[in-house]
């Protein structure tokens, strides 16, 4: 079975880009590539790895599961200690758009995700129609992609 691309937006195997990190076989070089493989992270439920890359002093608790199926990442830019990024996020048949700048910091040698601050954030989600192309890029119209039934 071929390894599948990485959810993470680099259209690399997710063997290649994230699965390192997620499993804690390699650390993350960057605030971006903790910030991929975060998002990775939140695609696949892994709250583990999530609690384990947070900035103790900001860890929340985790209760219950995202409401909706992570679809794409885009990175807007990526400097210094902070990685400005846009997630969609699939709920029902409406798009909702996750867009934050992620302050990032060094703690005992390894990047942790410390705070963030949304841009934009009060937009209501948007209706998917159902041929409309799916938000997540793979080319298939939405019915036949990610619509939950």
């Amino acid at each position: 079975m071929p390894d599948p691309t990485c959810p993470c937006g680099t259209k690399l195997p997710f063997g290649a880009c994230c699965k390192p990190y997620l499993d804690g076989a390699a650390e993350a070089a960057t605030p971006e590539i903790l910030m991929r493989s975060r998002y990775t992270a939140y695609t696949r439920g892994d709250y583990a790895y999530l609690k384990r890359t947070w900035h103790p002093s900001t860890v929340p608790t985790f209760e219950g599961e995202t409401p909706g199926t992570w679809a794409a990442l885009t990175i807007v830019k990526a400097g210094g200690t902070q990685v400005e990024f846009i997630a969609k996020l699939i709920v029902g048949d409406q798009l909702a758009l996750l867009h934050e700048v992620s302050d990032f910091e060094k703690v005992d040698g390894r990047w942790v995700y410390r705070a963030g601050t949304f841009k934009g954030s009060d937009a209501p989600p948007k209706k998917i129609g159902m041929k409309d192309p799916c938000p997540c890029g793979s080319g298939d119209k939405f019915k036949r992609c990610h619509f939950e039934r």
